[in-house]
């Protein structure tokens, strides 16, 4: 079976497929997949290789299939990965590290190449640029990004693999319902965070920010003013809790404290608000003709899934968005 072409090389499709005998071809599609230096070795009478990836612009969710034992050395990966094995047997050489059918492992030293054999493996691995975990555990703006320092390449807690799970199924099924998912950065941004969050909470690190002295006593109105007015004017961009916290001029966990202590809310809640605010307008303004659905509409407002951005408008408004549309 010779190697396969992508499903679409278009930029605003997600999905990208490759199929190959050959571990050769499989080590020069790794090489460029993951952008480090790979080396496979395994019987080519009996070499199986295949290799899915949803890409969701700053993160990748891939799986991976090699339906024979191998053995490969890779170079330094940038990315921070967690692979979940889900058949057969892949074991780190150089830590001595196994793991078998249904064990998270984290791969997150950027400087460290690796030595993996693997034993007839099917694997999901989800890809993280390293900025993004750093920054969802910063705290100061414009201080330097905590370093990434985790104790342990799995998780502790049974609880924390099966969250890690829901959140990597959630991404999953929205970038499926969504096949120009790469091409709105309302969706890409969060998504990516969302991901980055739940990995630190996942594997036990020291990356946490430190807290400041004045997180609280920064936490005032006229911080809670300069933040509602930066996300009033600025919905329409992919905003993170450090542009946030960068407009109000105080630290992440300052601008977290001025919502819950004068609105009784989240930034996130906010601006969630505010952003189903001006998709109701959009479908207001609609005229027919115009190519307006409520899909797209939802989409360009940070919703992957019509049918939850179904819910919340109805909740919102008292009736679907499908009808504001039709008005």
């Amino acid at each position: 079976m010779p190697a396969t072409e992508p499903i679409s090389g278009r930029p605003d499709r997600v999905a990208v497929e490759f199929a190959t005998t050959d571990p050769d071809h499989a080590q020069s599609y790794l090489t460029s997949a993951y952008d480090a230096t790979m080396t496979i070795n395994g019987d080519r009478r009996t070499y199986r290789f295949r290799h899915v990836r949803l890409g969701g612009g700053a993160f990748h969710l891939d799986t991976l299939e090699h339906l024979a034992a191998t053995e490969y050395r890779c170079g330094p990966v940038a990315a921070v990965v967690v692979g979940r094995v889900h058949r057969g047997m892949r074991t780190d050489l150089d830590l001595d590290e196994k793991f078998g059918p249904g064990d998270l492992g984290l791969h997150a030293h950027a400087d460290r190449p690796y030595h993996v054999r693997q034993e007839c493996v099917l694997e999901s691995v989800v890809s993280l640029p390293p900025e993004a975990v750093s920054d969802a555990a910063r705290n100061h703006p414009d201080g330097p990004p905590p370093a990434l320092n985790f104790t342990t390449m799995r998780p502790v807690h049974p609880a924390d693999t099966l969250r890690w799970l829901h959140v990597v199924d959630y991404a999953t099924s929205s970038l499926l319902a969504a096949p120009d998912f790469i091409t709105r950065p309302l969706l890409v941004g969060p998504f990516t965070r969302l991901l980055a969050a739940t990995l630190l909470t996942t594997f036990p690190n020291t990356c946490g920010p430190e807290p400041r002295p004045h997180d609280r006593t920064d936490a005032t109105e006229t911080t809670l003013a300069r933040a509602t007015a930066y996300l009033d004017a600025n919905a329409d961009l992919d905003i993170t809790a450090v542009d946030l916290a960068r407009a109000a001029r105080v630290t992440v966990r300052a601008v977290q404290l001025a919502f819950r202590r004068h609105l009784g809310t989240t930034p996130t809640a906010y601006l969630r608000a505010v952003r189903l605010g001006r998709a109701h307008q959009q479908l207001r303004d609609a005229v027919p003709g115009d190519g307006t659905t409520v899909t797209g509409v939802a989409a360009r407002w940070g919703y992957a899934d019509p049918r939850r951005f179904t819910a919340s408008y109805r909740r919102a408004y008292g009736r679907p968005p499908s009808d504001t549309l039709r008005r």
